[in-house]
């Protein structure tokens, strides 16, 4: 695991703890494109809280040259280029200038820097949302006002969709102009390891399935208390920061919260397909198209297909484990919390626990099918499904013509031979690349194995055993 960027606070023993939790990699790329004497234009795009600006702030603040960080909001262009002006000005120790747009203060900077200048403007996406001429604009800035001058650019992103779109495609006016770009992803179960040292791996999926990848989840969790503890006092209690934190990210992101906050509960309670959301909050399928569009460009929603047919029917599931969780035990206990009556919540979260974290032991089994480690190389990792029947983790290589087929149990008992052979008898109904084919196994279990499995799989080289310790080790130091 990697131990960097992302800033953790803790007491232990009345001493403060400040430990620094992955982004290693995101930190020397970015650290490697603005100390250079060439001009830069780097996108930083991710999901809101994954820690974009704790990622560049961080990597500012060690830099050996002037920078200035504007947060942009969602009142237009001219409030925005002026208030960024300001900033600019008293970076700059100087008078604030008159302007009303950004070509204007770029061209303010121009006049004042002779030195090496970052600038980062954050959520970039809201000045292009607001006016679809801003890419323009910063064509301009870039390939005229900038051209030979020290400065530059970091913007960053919360909309998935409108960075890729507005920024990056070859249908943008920015199109060919930036020099480096980096979508950040929520952490996996492997990165969230720096965040709970003392968690054993099984208290440590648990975790992961209450507050997911996300870095400003991760940090709300104690390291020093137990799970349970932990979900009581920074989730299910009113003025906690995850206790309405899913209403709070859709009021500040779109513009018709309810009708969101029901097609995400929707999916939450299992309606995958648009017909069956569209059921269950009333709605005309048809009419969902852009709803769930927008979801899934903020990261909060994921548009699944099967991984051995890209192009097929898709499901719609709900991207992090915060959601999950907040949806199943939060959301339909609001009366008894806000009323600050924790515990009969906590008791229901105990005897349903198992269950939910058994769909988060899935997705951590396919990160850990992602790594480099892993005995089978996949280029693409996912889940399959036809008809009633589906298959926890699938991973396919078209180089190799192999495919790994795995199942995962997050049970009390350890897994026996039944479960392979179930596998092996769905096999032949996963259509991918017909006889030729190499099939590999592959069976996760919290609890292991039966000592005939285990026995089977040292005399079979296409069988792979992992517990969760054997998983986690999978991610590396």
């Amino acid at each position: 695991m990697n131990h960097g960027t992302h800033h953790y606070l803790y007491a232990y023993d009345n001493i403060i703890v400040f430990i620094m939790i992955d982004r290693e990699d995101e930190q020397e790329w970015l650290r490697s494109h603005l100390d250079t004497d060439e001009q830069g234009l780097l996108v930083v795009y991710g999901r809101r809280r994954v820690g974009k600006t704790a990622l560049v702030t961080q990597v500012l603040d060690e830099l050996d040259r002037q920078s200035v960080y504007y947060l942009c909001d969602q009142r237009g262009t001219t409030h925005n280029a002026r208030a960024f002006a300001t900033q600019c000005a008293q970076a700059l120790d100087d008078v604030q200038p008159a302007v009303d747009n950004f070509e204007a203060v770029f061209r303010y900077l121009t006049r004042r820097v002779d030195e090496p200048l970052v600038v980062a403007l954050d959520e970039f996406s809201y000045l292009v949302d607001k006016d679809d001429t801003i890419p323009s604009a910063f064509q301009r800035i870039v390939d005229d006002v900038l051209d030979d001058a020290p400065i530059s650019l970091v913007l960053l992103g919360s909309s998935i969709s409108m960075m890729e779109e507005g920024v990056l495609s070859y249908e943008s006016p920015l199109y060919g102009r930036r020099t480096g770009q980096w979508r950040l992803e929520p952490l996996t179960v492997g990165d969230a390891t720096g965040f709970f040292p003392a968690y054993s791996s099984t208290e440590l999926i648990r975790a992961y399935s209450v507050v997911g990848g996300i870095p400003a989840y991760l940090e709300q969790f104690d390291p020093e208390t137990s799970v349970v503890d932990n979900i009581e006092q920074h989730v299910l209690s009113k003025g906690a920061f995850l206790y309405e934190e899913p209403e709070f990210l859709l009021r500040q992101e779109l513009r018709e919260p309810p009708t969101y906050m029901a097609i995400l509960e929707a999916v939450a309670g299992g309606a995958t397909r648009v017909t069956e959301i569209a059921n269950e909050i009333d709605r005309n399928a048809s009419s969902l198209s852009r709803y769930l569009q927008n979801l899934c460009a903020l990261g909060l929603l994921d548009q699944e297909t099967p991984v051995t047919d890209p192009d097929g029917r898709s499901l719609y599931r709900l991207a992090d484990q915060f959601l999950r969780f907040w949806f199943r035990y939060v959301a339909p206990n609001r009366s008894p919390l806000e009323q600050g009556h924790t515990a009969p919540v906590r008791e229901t979260i105990a005897e349903t626990f198992p269950t939910h974290v058994s769909w988060t032991f899935e997705t951590v089994c396919r990160q850990a099918v992602r790594t480099p480690s892993f005995p089978i190389s996949c280029s693409r990792v996912g889940r399959w499904w036809y008809g009633g029947d589906e298959i926890d983790v699938v991973g396919i290589d078209a180089q190799t013509e192999t495919i790994l087929l795995g199942e995962c149990k997050w049970t009390r008992e350890p897994v026996g031979e039944s479960l392979l052979a179930e596998l092996e008898q769905l096999a032949p109904e996963v259509r991918w690349h017909g006889t030729e084919r190499t099939v590999q196994y592959a069976l996760f279990s919290k609890h292991g194995f039966t000592s005939e499995l285990e026995s089977m799989a040292d005399d079979r080289g296409d069988l792979h055993l992992f517990t969760p310790p054997e998983i986690l080790a999978l991610f590396g130091e």
